[in-house]
């Protein structure tokens, strides 16, 4: 259960402190720059045939926003090598007076626990049972996808309706022009890949009328999807993160999907042609017993 402590009016955005059982108030971690560690790979080099889902490392120690400015969200490595939430705040709008801004921010005397789900979409799923807000994180480079969250949270104590569903990632405003060079340079290799494991996954499907038309509906709503997503993330137009991670994690969710059918619906072996079938010689009995009778030697009649 959470319980509310006090709701703080500060400079806008106004802002509550929600209390979990037991929890003792404290001070946050300076997290370090997120964006430094957001684009990794340097101009020209070489990049894999395929990505790779990307590790939990990449999100540890920093502290994400929704679009890259509301809210923040931060991680670290659990015991059991899990992942656990050192600080949620959640940016919404006051229940009484909607369009007026105001904050959550969650906090326990130990950080907040997460559930490993799998790899559903070909990458790290997490999920965080906070009973007025529950939702899952699918793990991305540098960001987390914030889903399987009600269309908004009400803290009513609190006067604040908060709608934390999306892409959490750095600073929009912590982009260098180097970055944003490289960032434009791996959306081009992303929308390739995508198109290519779009393709495979077809090819894989086959005839297969149901899985096909399922297949393109989903690729065909993607891009309207993504504007969707990232419309609102800071400095979006200059440095395009968004439209980044989100087509990795497409690209990946389309790998996943292919190899999860090809599981399920493996290739059946070829027939062997007559003409290799020729070629084969019978193996020679080599297992005589007393029934069989020998051929005749010399003299027997």
């Amino acid at each position: 259960m959470i319980v509310l402590l006090a709701t703080l009016p500060i400079q806008a955005p106004a802002r509550a402190q929600l209390l979990l059982p037991g929890a003792l108030q404290a001070s946050p971690t300076p997290a370090d720059n997120p964006a430094q560690n957001a684009v990794r790979a340097a101009p020209g080099q070489s990049k894999p045939a395929r990505l790779k889902p990307p590790a939990e490392e990449t999100i540890l120690g920093h502290e994400l926003s929704r679009d890259g400015f509301a809210g923040a969200i931060a991680f670290q490595r659990a015991a059991d090598k899990a992942i656990e939430i050192t600080r949620l705040s959640l940016a919404g709008e006051q229940i009484s007076h909607p369009g007026e801004p105001c904050r959550v921010d969650v906090v326990a005397d130990a950080p907040i626990q997460t559930k490993f789900a799998g790899h559903p979409n070909g990458v790290s799923r997490y999920e965080v049972e906070i009973a007025a807000c529950p939702f899952s994180i699918d793990v991305l480079d540098g960001a987390v996808i914030v889903t399987r969250v009600p269309p908004t949270c009400d803290f009513p104590a609190a006067d604040c309706r908060a709608a934390p569903a999306g892409l959490w990632g750095p600073p929009g405003n912590s982009f260098g022009p180097s970055q944003e060079k490289q960032l434009e340079r791996e959306r081009s290799h992303a929308e390739s890949l995508m198109r290519s494991e779009f393709r495979t996954l077809l090819t894989i499907a086959g005839k297969d009328k149901d899985a096909n038309k399922k297949i393109v509906g989903e690729q065909a709503g993607f891009s309207s999807e993504r504007d969707v997503t990232c419309r609102n993330y800071l400095g979006e137009d200059a440095h395009g993160f968004c439209a980044l991670r989100i087509t990795q994690a497409r690209a990946l969710a389309l790998q996943a999907a292919f190899e999860e059918r090809a599981k399920l619906h493996p290739k059946p072996a070829k027939p062997m042609t007559k003409k290799a079938a020729a070629k084969q010689k019978p193996a020679p009995n080599l297992n005589l017993d007393s029934h069989q009778v020998p051929p005749p030697g010399p003299g027997s009649q």
